[in-house]
């Protein structure tokens, strides 16, 4: 019996993820950073042996493409919980269009921000004035 356990146990090891495929991950052009990031930290605290947390913040650094990668890697996050607050910084200047992504990923916290701005404003009939950074 405890042959058969630890056979089990076993085999459970050998199919959890791990390291690599942490870093095979990648996010969604439809989920935001707080999904991403939801689904990413559950898989990896399934990751025997755990995690250190330079090594979390590492793994998940790798995991994103430009323009996230480029400002991710260029910061000084010392704390996981950091390093999701800086990309999700980073998701809402993209949203804003402060920060060029060619991707064309879908913005979800502006879009529900301007509904409720037009609810808001009801029947105004004004121009709009775009408040986005050009490209010098």
């Amino acid at each position: 019996m405890v042959d058969a356990f630890i056979r089990q146990h076993k085999f459970n090891m050998d199919v959890g993820p791990d390291r690599s495929s942490l870093q095979a991950m990648e996010k969604d052009n439809k989920e935001s950073i707080r999904e991403y990031t939801q689904r990413w930290h559950e898989i990896a605290a399934q990751v025997n042996p755990s995690l250190l947390e330079k090594e979390m913040i590492n793994l998940f650094i790798s995991t994103f493409k430009a323009p996230y990668f480029e400002y991710l890697v260029g910061s000084s996050a010392q704390h996981f919980s950091s390093l999701v607050a800086i990309a999700e910084r980073i998701e809402q200047a993209i949203c804003l269009g402060r920060i060029a992504d060619s991707t064309k990923e879908k913005c979800f916290t502006r879009e529900k921000k301007e509904t409720e701005v037009y609810n808001i404003e009801g029947d105004y009939k004004g121009e709009r004035k775009s408040y986005q950074n050009k490209d010098i």
